[in-house]
């Protein structure tokens, strides 16, 4: 069966404090968009995880989040006998902050509960998810959440914004690790710690965005790569309401409040062989 496996952005991200288990507390807005991988899976009974991708940067083995995840469920439901085929159609960029890797996983436990017969609920699927990786939690629930602690405390919020996105992947690879290492906590504006929160009440508000939203990680990034910055500031001249990194990038993305405006933005952009358009989904 085949099975999309969709990207997010992050609207905005707070990073808060460094935590005893070396991570950090966050908050962010995932936005899930109609970009996605495709995967088509196959249930076996010869008890071994085949998988197959269509990049040749992409592991095929445990190095893969998707293969972990369904080995991670065969080994939770104590069922040796069961296998599968899983072969990945990349479209999400790797390393460029829009989750591919831990949307792949999510779909991945998601198809193996139903095509394994597990009918495990959903929330234990997302309980599961949440042990592989920050992200990976929420693509079991999709649509648009706030997300606290490490990103995989989920807030799922009901309402749906209209706009049309530029995305642009810049062909630079950010590592996450790096970029929470190079980060100057004392300088990430701590008045708007937990303010997130505060704001789903007012998120159809776009003029409020650009000053509301930060993403803390830009500015390590920022440093190093500038062409990004700027093309952060090629989308806001392009009128976009708001622009950001995507998580740690180094993907970056630009919001129109109408398709129109969108399209005419595309066209005047340099980088615009890399720019695609995007919407986002709901649940």
């Amino acid at each position: 069966m085949l099975f999309r496996a969709f990207a997010k952005i992050n609207l905005g991200l707070k990073v808060l404090n460094k935590r005893a288990d070396g991570f950090h507390n966050i908050e962010t807005f995932f936005q899930q968009i109609d970009l996605h991988d495709d995967i088509a899976i196959e249930p076996t009974s010869d008890g071994r995880i085949h998988l197959t991708c269509s990049d040749k940067d992409c592991p095929t083995d445990a190095g893969n989040l998707a293969f972990r995840a369904a080995a991670m469920l065969k080994k939770y439901l104590n069922a040796p006998s069961l296998g599968c085929r899983i072969h990945i159609e990349k479209r999400i960029p790797m390393g460029g902050g829009l989750g591919g890797g831990s949307s792949d996983a999510a779909t991945t436990i998601l198809a193996l509960n139903t095509l394994w017969g597990a009918s495990l609920p959903p929330t234990q699927i997302t309980e599961l998810a949440a042990g592989l990786g920050s992200d990976v939690a929420f693509f079991t629930i999709g649509g648009l959440a706030l997300g606290t602690g490490r990103g995989e405390k989920l807030l799922p919020i009901d309402d749906k914004i209209s706009y049309t996105g530029i995305l642009v992947y810049p062909g630079i690879h950010i590592s996450t690790p790096w970029a929470y290492k190079n980060l100057n906590l004392s300088l990430t504006n701590s008045d708007k710690i937990g303010k997130f929160i505060d704001f789903i009440r007012e998120l159809g508000r776009f003029d409020q965005w650009q000053s509301r939203l930060p993403n803390d990680l830009e500015a390590p990034v920022f440093r190093v790569h500038r062409s990004l910055q700027n093309i952060v500031a090629e989308l806001y001249s392009a009128g976009a309401f708001y622009a950001r990194m995507s998580g740690s990038g180094s993907s970056l993305y630009g919001l129109f409040d109408t398709p129109g405006k969108a399209e005419a933005a595309q066209s005047l952009l340099k980088n615009r062989r890399q720019a695609k358009l995007f919407i986002p989904i709901y649940r």
